[in-house]
This record gives C-alpha cells, structure tokens and sequence, in this order.
C-alpha cells in the first residue's frame, strides 16, 4: 500500500523580491542602483514591489530595466527576464537599453513627423496643380481688341483689327484664322464694304471655350467715292 507524505512547496519568488534580496544582500541601496544605472528611482521601486504598471508602457523600456537591474548586480538577466515577461503578461521582444530604447523612439517619431509633413506638401502641391488645371481649363481665353473700336465711322475701305490673346489659342477674324506673335498679340488688315461692317473676334481654347468680341465699324459711301476719285486722280 502505497505511502503519502505532504511536502511544503517553497512559493515562487517574484523578480522584485529576487533584485530586492540580492541588492540587500550586497549592501547596496536603491540610490545606488540609480545611480549606476541610471533608471529613474520610481521605476525601481516599482519594479521591486511589483507594480508593473508603473513602468514605462513600451515593452522595449521594461526589459531593458530589468536587464540594467540584473546586470548592476551581476545576475544572469535571462531567468529574470523571462520570469518578468511571464509575471507582467509580455510577449517575447528583443530587450534593448533605454536610454537606446528612447533615442530611436524619439528619432522614429521625429521620422514620422517628416513624413506627415512632407505628405501633407505634396497632397497640397497636388491639389494645386490640379486646381490650376481645371481652372485653366474652365476659365474662358483672354482676348483684348485695341483697335478698331465698336462704332467707328471710317473714311478708309480698310480698316487694321489689333488685340492681345493667349498662346496656344486658336486666333480667328471674321472666320478666318490668324497667327498671333509669341507674346499673344495680333495685327490684320481687313477689307471693308460701303456701309456697316461687323467684325467678329475670336480666340478659342483647345477644350472648347470661346471668348468672342464683335465690332461694328461704318464706312461712309461719301468717303468711299472720295476715295476711288482721288485713286483715279492719281493714275
């Protein structure tokens, strides 16, 4: 018949009791672990008595203060590390210092302000252009006519239509098209008839919109036969 006996478990040490009694046992106090490795005294106190929610709450930070504590006292920091993941609940990370730990959050997080920033210029740089674009291609061509003007009473069967307009516009009189110079500006020579004469201007963007501007000029018969005698008169 087999025979039971009770056996008094030893519970558990927790890791802050663990770095407690080793630091006490070589007479060290918590200011002197502070101040060799240089993590703030409230972590350690935390770190000693448990209270895990204290401490920083990136994983990256807590390892590294348990490794710094481990090592200040010249412990194998593996037992203590795992020990800790599983007593405050974290999954497996690479430990890191954390002072090292800080820098490249600090430089991660100085990345990404960059990157905002720079995404946020070219979105605006986009959104430009392409307000430009449609502006450009809704507003209508410019077209300004300096002579003649709406009303003339010309003495002369012909009359100079002079303006300003757009490159890259297509440039018409009266139907007929017209080269403009390469600072938009034009200069024809156009035939009038005895009486009213209009004159339709017209310049015409790739995409379809039109600006259009009309002139009426009137030619007197009496100018127009004063005209041809002096003609005849001089052959």
């Amino acid at each position: 018949m087999p025979i039971f006996c009770l056996k008094k478990l030893e519970s558990l040490t927790r890791v802050g009791e663990r770095l407690k009694k080793e630091r006490e046992k070589q007479g060290l106090s918590l200011d002197d672990i502070c101040q060799k490795s240089r993590i703030p005294l409230k972590y350690l106190e935390a770190i000693e008595l448990g209270h895990f929610k204290e401490l920083p709450q990136t994983k990256a930070h807590r390892l590294a203060y348990i490794r710094e504590y481990a090592e200040d006292l010249n412990l194998n920091p593996a037992s203590l590390l795992y020990q800790f993941s599983q007593e405050s609940d974290l999954t497996d990370d690479i430990p890191s210092h954390p002072r090292r730990a800080l820098a490249f959050g600090s430089l991660s997080s100085l990345t990404n302000i960059f990157k905002n920033i720079g995404a946020v210029i070219l979105l605006a740089g986009f959104i430009g252009y392409l307000a430009w674009q449609v502006n450009g291609v809704l507003q209508l061509p410019k077209l300004i006519v300096y002579t003649p003007t709406d009303g003339y009473i010309s003495s002369k069967p012909t009359t100079l239509v002079q303006g300003e307009t757009e490159k890259e516009v297509r440039l018409t009189v009266n139907g007929k098209d017209v080269m403009a110079n390469d600072d938009g500006k034009f200069e024809i020579p156009l035939d009038l008839s005895n009486g009213v004469n209009t004159i339709t201007i017209s310049a015409i963007k790739k995409h379809g919109k039109v600006t259009t501007i009309t002139r009426n000029i009137i030619v007197k018969s009496s100018a127009l036969t004063a005209e041809g005698l002096k003609t005849n008169f001089n052959n």
